[in-house]
């Protein structure tokens, strides 16, 4: 089998060797194990469901969330002499057709899709004429509440799944904290799958925190970085980093407002800029992307609707004008630079005001008793099967609040989400259903805003930040990060003294008396991060915790020691 892989990639893609992670996730594929991949972007994630849908029988469908993510690895696979198709809004009911009748013909072994086209029946009916042996879901992050790109169509995937036979899985995403890999194999139904996790670490990015006294003060930070270089660090980093502010970069911004004034400042200083948003028409975000990925204009100022679908390898900055949510996020949007494997720099304007704003937004989908109420009233009365267009109408709902209050419902035994829409099991008291659920949501996204704060105002190695709240260990060489590039008397590490002597390191389960069990995430000096399993993160005082008997380590059974 592993001769067969190797050759496979040599002969039709052209890669002499697989990295670390592809051949261990490729065989498990084969043997019909259920897989989460964890890869750092860049890591060849694609590659691992091409190579393994050459070597299955029948049809590989893979999800994605992007029309333009969906449409770059389809003429990616095509490049390399393989034949695959897509159906998606930007086609013709033509060209939708004919690719239908590909399927149904078995012509096809790769088969590219978004979430949303499980919900049309013409669809599932070519598709359960064929054997689908793999189904590969992108950017799998998208199907959990606690991920920040959360798409509610993702909820459908496993019921979808079923309805195909129950072909084996394929989850990928390049980050997850574990409460989001705990949701994608649930949310997924994943079978007792192989989970690989590789280094999501990115040496070659240098990150740094900037902070403005003013919000006036930020168009001045981005001059600077941009126009008008300044000796922050030693002189070897500086030059570094002044060319790399000199290539290609994304700047993220949080409102299309946003984008389009911040672009006008950078046309205004004389770089070839532009902007990117949802809202703009398609034609000019598909002239946007095509300039930038061409080089004809330098710098893309985006909301987060741009990167994912977005190729470039020699991105040599990304700049973050707002601060995002969470850890996750900021990362995820840091990591599309330097992806040739050369320096780029990663920076965050950090505005304190700009964190509150983005953790009302995150946490503003959690379900509400109202939605439940809602949603009810337009299924009722019980049996009655209506489909999701029309539960939106009768509902008043948006389609993601009725696809979340469905999720919530089903996992309660009171609602069905099969063939032809959703359906009520019994009637029921909407005052009755526990919103448990939705409220360690918030706490949960509260904590994450927090963990967003200390990463932004700590002291401490940027990159073992990182790491720790990935559940990953840095040994700390070879950093590149503001803290270790400023003179040593600014970027002095804690002692570990009290962390290391009690045994409380990274990974370490613990209990606290007033926030449960949870697991250590990152362990600097006096105190330690953990992710409680109800509550989120919470930093703790150790020496106060200790002194109070109030934090205690775990056996694997459970007791405390």
């Amino acid at each position: 089998m592993t001769s067969d892989i190797r050759t496979l990639a040599r002969e039709q893609f052209g890669v002499d060797s697989l990295r670390s992670g592809q051949e261990e996730m490729i065989e498990a594929l084969l043997s019909g194990s259920d897989v989460l991949g964890i890869l750092p972007t860049g890591g060849g994630k694609s590659l691992v469901y091409q190579l393994a849908s050459q070597l299955l029988p029948g049809v590989t469908l893979v999800v994605s969330p992007l029309l333009a993510l969906m449409k770059d690895q389809k003429e990616s696979v095509e490049e390399s002499g393989i034949d695959a198709e897509s159906i998606s809004s930007a086609e013709t009911k033509r060209q939708e057709d004919e690719s239908l009748e590909r399927l149904r013909r078995g012509e096809t072994k790769l088969f590219y899709l978004t979430p949303e086209r499980f919900q049309d029946e013409q669809f599932m009916s070519a598709v359960q004429e064929t054997t689908v042996s793999l189904l590969v879901v992108d950017e799998a992050h998208c199907v959990s509440e606690w991920g920040h790109d959360f798409r509610p169509a993702y909820l459908g995937l496993a019921g979808a799944a079923r309805r195909l036979g129950g072909p084996t899985k394929l989850a990928l995403t390049a980050t997850a904290t574990p409460w989001v890999r705990d949701e994608i194999v649930d949310r997924l139904d994943l079978r007792r799958p192989r989970i690989v996790v590789r280094d999501v670490n990115r040496s070659n990015l240098f990150l740094e925190v900037l902070r403005p006294d003013r919000l006036e003060d930020k168009p001045i930070l981005l001059r600077q970085l941009l126009c008008d270089p300044t000796e922050r660090y030693g002189r070897r980093i500086n030059q570094r980093l002044d060319r790399a502010m000199q290539g290609s970069g994304i700047i993220y911004v949080r409102t299309t407002r946003e984008a389009r004034d911040v672009a006008s400042l950078l046309r205004g200083w004389g770089i070839k800029a532009d902007y990117y948003h949802g809202q703009r028409p398609k034609v000019d975000r598909t002239r946007v992307q095509d300039s930038f990925m061409s080089g004809d204009i330098r710098v893309v100022v985006a909301t987060n609707a741009f990167g994912m679908g977005v190729d470039k390898s020699d991105v040599r900055f990304v700049v973050h004008w707002d601060v995002p949510a969470s850890i996750e996020e900021y990362f995820q949007e840091a990591g599309r630079a330097g992806r040739d494997g050369q320096l780029a720099r990663c920076t965050l304007l950090y505005w304190s005001p700009d964190l509150e704003r983005a953790s009302f937004l995150a946490s503003s989908g959690s379900v509400t008793i109202e939605d439940v109420e809602r949603l009810r009233s337009s299924l009722l009365p019980p049996g009655c099967r209506r489909r999701l267009k029309e539960t939106e109408l009768i509902s008043g709902l948006s389609r993601s609040r009725v696809l979340r209050t469905a999720a919530l419902l089903e996992r309660s035994g009171l609602l069905d989400q099969g063939r032809g829409g959703l359906r009520l099991l019994d009637d029921f008291d909407p005052k009755a259903v526990s919103l448990r659920h939705q409220e360690r949501h918030r706490s949960y996204e509260r904590s994450r805003t927090a963990m967003m704060r200390r990463y932004a105002e700590a002291n401490e190695c940027r990159r073992e930040f990182i790491l720790n709240y990935f559940g990953e260990e840095f040994d700390g060489s070879d950093c590149l990060c503001d803290i270790h590039a400023l003179p040593s008397d600014h970027s002095k590490q804690m002692s570990n003294d009290v962390s290391a002597s009690h045994g409380f390191g990274l990974g370490v389960r613990v209990s606290h008396d007033a926030l449960g069990q949870g697991t250590i995430e990152h362990a600097s000096g006096t105190e330690v991060t953990v992710l409680f399993d109800e509550v989120g993160y919470k930093t703790i005082d150790l020496r106060f915790a200790l002194s109070h008997h109030a934090l205690r380590r775990l056996d694997e059974a459970g007791a405390t020691r």
